[in-house]
């Protein structure tokens, strides 16, 4: 972390105007714990952000989406949809403009702020399915088959299985309705509600452009929250309270690293790399005699990993680290300190085929 502070001021690029700034290890030492401490998610610096922006774009009303993507200096516009503002998840760009009391902001109905909420919930796309279909059903009512027909069109490599949950979850989330074969977008749909939500749509299709295209599962280093892995996986979204789910022979596995716990609990908490191409991992307690089974006989795991649940108030979504495979099964027998229950589990190395890039061993604490 030291080189980090002095790296960061030689990015200031003042050395060769003969500037050379020195830090003794006290001093850096009281930065790095500054900059620890700070919360840089907090409503004071967030709205500072947003109203430097404004003020750079020199625009008299608020950016729009779009505005946040053409312009290299501009702050990450999801920071603004995951904030808490007087104990509420803003969900949307536009929640967060109420909440700072921005001014001359569109009028919309509550079922359009919760149309908006759905969309914007779905950054960052990690497929184009469902703007695709919120993009085509702007202009109204459109039978099944037509849908089907632009997705195949529109979305490269399309499959009817993609297409099908696609439809099936939106009906589901109350996005979409079907009537009589027909397809609508279920909210009212308005001159200003539409032109909001073409800026919306384009930010985000645009973000996947250069994020996502053309990866037919997931990309190694790539942030994902639970809900994304399961769309691309063509399961239940909302099907994300477990750790590991189990996909034919294929596991998925999400942990936590839990890096700002106090020691004893990391000490008693398994999930670790034990170098950077290898993971131990615990499964959950008194895990059934079919998941079990289920685990033995898988050949493949992905491994999505973050450091900590929450930072500053915001939810840490997952990284993805890659393929592995379970092995060197060790049983645990443990005694639950607070019932002196005793409960089983199981403990695994998970060799990788890849090793992690020397920043993720930094920030998941790999000792080396």
């Amino acid at each position: 972390m030291q080189s980090l502070v002095k790296d960061n001021f030689s990015a200031l690029g003042l050395g060769k105007y003969g500037v050379d700034i020195q830090f003794d290890k006290e001093s850096q030492q009281e930065i790095i714990e500054y900059i620890d401490q700070e919360n840089f998610n907090s409503l004071s610096y967030l709205k500072q952000d947003y109203f430097n922006f404004k003020k750079y774009v020199n625009s008299e009303y608020s950016p729009r989406h779009m505005d946040f993507l053409n312009n290299d200096c501009a702050p990450d516009l999801m920071r603004f949809l995951q904030i808490k503002i007087s104990g509420r998840k803003t969900g949307c760009y536009y929640s967060f403009l109420q909440g700072i009391g921005e001014e001359n902001l569109p009028v919309f109905s509550d079922d359009q702020i919760d149309f908006i909420k759905y969309t914007s919930s779905l950054l960052p796309l990690v497929r184009m399915h469902e703007y695709t279909v919120i993009h085509k059903l702007l202009s109204g009512p459109i039978s099944d088959e037509d849908l089907r027909h632009v997705l195949f069109e529109e979305i490269p490599n399309c499959t009817g299985d993609e297409v099908d949950h696609t439809i099936r979850f939106m009906i589901k989330k109350g996005a979409i309705k079907s009537e009589s074969e027909w397809l609508s977008l279920n909210v009212t749909i308005d001159e200003q509600f539409t032109e909001y939500m073409e800026d919306l749509l384009a930010y985000g299709m645009t973000q996947y452009e250069g994020r996502y295209k053309n990866a037919e599962k997931f990309i190694l280093w790539h942030n994902y929250r639970m809900d994304q892995v399961q769309l691309k996986l063509l399961k239940d979204p909302d099907h994300n309270q477990k750790g590991t789910y189990f996909y034919g022979d294929e596991a998925i596995v999400f942990a936590s690293l839990k890096k700002d716990a106090s020691i004893e609990e990391r000490l008693a908490y398994k999930d670790k790399f034990l170098t950077p191409n290898t993971f131990q991992w615990e499964c959950e307690n008194n895990i059934s005699d079919r998941d079990l089974q289920a685990l033995r006989l898988c050949k493949y795991v992905h491994l999505f990993i973050r450091k900590v649940d929450e930072e500053h108030g915001v939810r840490l979504p997952f990284i993805y680290v890659g393929e592995g495979r379970f092995s060197n099964e060790r049983k645990q027998e443990k005694i639950d300190s607070t019932t002196g229950k005793e409960n089983i589990t199981h403990l695994y190395d998970i060799p990788m085929q890849e090793e992690l890039p020397d920043y993720l061993q930094y920030d998941f604490g790999v000792v080396v």
